[in-house]
């Protein structure tokens, strides 16, 4: 009989394969872990209303971590275990340079996610609580944000040496170098990580961390890998994540989240 009694999962890179779906065999999988009682708990540098959106398909009703730790939400009614609210004056300066770059940018601020307009998006279609903002700088003055994703290499490369020396402490900066996949940065509140946040899962749960499996692919998943009973990345990860795991599982899109869920949970 396994040990695990909680499955703490990444999406982008992890459960989600290169087309951004859960395969037959990962959601398979998934679903008998919770028929056999175990917790699956997602957690994700996504926003709530999308990462509920994966939640529901998979079956799972446990509290979503989202926004990179910085959001613990239960799917069921909205009720919110946490929530973490990235400093302002960063977020202004870093949405305003993004609008000037035009980088590719997701902001949250409460319910709403904004996002950069792109080629053959309906904005009609868009899911709940995604709208289009080509001047995020002026979203982020109208409310504070839970955080700020930005995609790009010399985005990161910008961010990281133009703000973080100034906002040390005042912010955490996330910067994400996946392999096969764009890099991206995550601002967020300074307490606010996948880790702190499944901790606060864990004890709504009843679960101790030491019967936890996490599996995940890039930086923002380390200190969740480290803390977990079972830390677990896919083969598709940088070597400093791989390093901080305990097994290797084959890649997202050779479905790495059934084989760890078939090798160690049922």
């Amino acid at each position: 009989m396994s040990g695990v009694r909680l499955i703490a999962l990444d999406l982008d890179g992890t459960l989600l394969n290169s087309a951004v779906k859960v395969s037959e065999r990962n959601a398979e999988a998934v679903k008998r872990a919770l028929d056999a009682g175990v917790k699956v708990v997602l957690a994700t540098a996504r926003w709530y209303l999308l990462a509920k959106r994966n939640a529901e398909h998979l079956g799972i009703d446990t509290p979503l971590i989202c926004n990179n730790g910085a959001v613990v939400k239960r799917p069921q009614d909205g009720d919110e275990l946490l929530h973490l609210r990235l400093d302002q004056e960063l977020a202004r300066e870093v949405t305003a340079l993004a609008d000037e770059r035009g980088w590719e940018t997701f902001t949250t601020i409460e319910d709403t996610t904004y996002m950069r307009m792109r080629p053959g998006i309906i904005p009609e279609r868009l899911p709940a609580g995604l709208r289009i903002s080509e001047h995020q700088a002026e979203e982020v003055a109208r409310g504070q944000p839970t955080a700020v994703l930005v995609y790009g290499e010399e985005a990161v490369n910008e961010i990281s040496q133009r703000f973080l020396p100034a906002f040390d402490g005042r912010a955490s900066f996330s910067l994400n170098r996946p392999v096969g996949l764009p890099h991206y940065v995550i601002l967020t509140h300074p307490d606010a990580g996948k880790a702190s946040a499944l901790e606060i899962v864990c004890n709504d749960l009843d679960v101790p961390l030491s019967e936890v499996m996490a599996m995940g692919d890039s930086e923002s998943d380390l200190d969740m890998l480290r803390r977990a009973g079972l830390g677990i990345a896919v083969n598709n990860s940088p070597d400093e994540v791989k390093r901080a795991a305990l097994h290797i599982a084959p890649t997202n899109d050779a479905d790495g989240v059934a084989w760890a869920i078939e090798r160690f949970v049922l």
